[in-house]
């Protein structure tokens, strides 16, 4: 059990001090649990006692259960959000770094996006798409079963789409640092 927590340990120091999005992902979380796990807990106690207060004091007792319809509705479309943003985006990140082989499968480009750190399988057979490179029978395939994964008519070309927007607002430093001229 303990050489387990060494290794762990091992693996998240060394993430810490190669990765600078390892170390970011890891700061981030921690000082978002700090900020936002009181303001989560004192919000829990406050909808009980205001689910209970606004009926009387509108006399209109559907608030109660508009009240606990959207906090319910909203944790849930939370839980939504980590599952398609925390796992299934990057997950098909961890693909493509790990999908050089998908380079040689789908096409005959050798420069492409495929190993990339921070590009999707699917952003990557969009670059395909958005690029009008040629691609094999199963390159388009794997379109449109990405296309089937992620419940879009057009995915892949949506995704190398939306990373190159993502890469503008970065260059333009639209993180809240703007400098003006």
């Amino acid at each position: 059990m303990t050489w387990t927590i060494g290794i762990i340990s091992f693996f998240i120091l060394l993430g810490l001090f190669i990765s600078k999005e390892f170390r970011y992902g890891v700061l981030t979380t921690i000082g978002s649990i700090l900020v936002f796990t009181p303001i989560i807990a004192f919000g829990i106690l406050y909808t009980i006692l205001y689910s209970f207060y606004m009926p009387f004091k509108e006399k209109n007792w559907k608030l109660f259960f508009k009240i606990w319809w959207r906090a319910i509705d909203g944790t849930y479309s939370y839980i939504g959000d980590v599952l398609y943003n925390g796992i299934a985006e990057p997950y098909d990140e961890l693909a493509n770094i790990w999908g050089e082989w998908l380079e040689d499968s789908v096409g005959t480009e050798e420069d492409t996006p495929f190993g990339e750190k921070q590009t999707t399988v699917s952003a990557t057979i969009g670059w395909y798409e958005y690029n009008n490179k040629f691609m094999f029978k199963r390159g388009h395939q794997l379109s449109k079963v990405l296309n089937k994964a992620f419940r879009q008519t057009r995915h892949a070309i949506g995704s190398w789409e939306k990373k190159i927007a993502l890469e503008e607002l970065e260059d333009k430093n639209l993180h809240g640092n703007i400098n003006k001229d």
